[in-house]
């Protein structure tokens, strides 16, 4: 499935703290496993203090767009240095303001 979202919804796995300043809606709202619910600044910490993501694989790529939102769905494969690969369905939700895009949303659920 073809958007210029994917490409950025990638460099957030293994991007960074870099990709998240510069792609993330301050008011962006992220629910992870075990971590629970994130906003704002605290996202920006806990990015920063985790080990990166080395590569992720994406499949089951699914799309909703409309009026300057646009929402992705999938499940992903991560892999770091060490450990057990983390394998999750994910949603994100995009909003577009000008050319640019900005994240807002984002939850993983742990696939069994």
């Amino acid at each position: 499935m073809d958007s210029p979202l994917w490409p950025l919804e990638d460099s957030l796995w293994t991007g960074g703290p870099a990709a998240y300043r510069r792609l993330m809606h301050p008011m962006c709202l992220m629910a992870f496993p075990g971590a629970g619910l994130m906003m704002g600044e605290d996202i920006l910490a806990a990015v920063e203090a985790a080990p990166r993501w080395r590569e992720v694989a994406i499949e089951g790529r699914r799309l909703a767009e409309t009026d300057g939102m646009a929402v992705l769905g999938y499940l992903a494969t991560a892999l770091r240095d060490s450990g057990d690969p983390w394998r999750v369905c994910c949603t994100s939700t995009w909003v577009q303001r000008g050319t640019d895009w900005q994240i807002v949303q984002h939850q993983q659920t742990p696939l069994g």
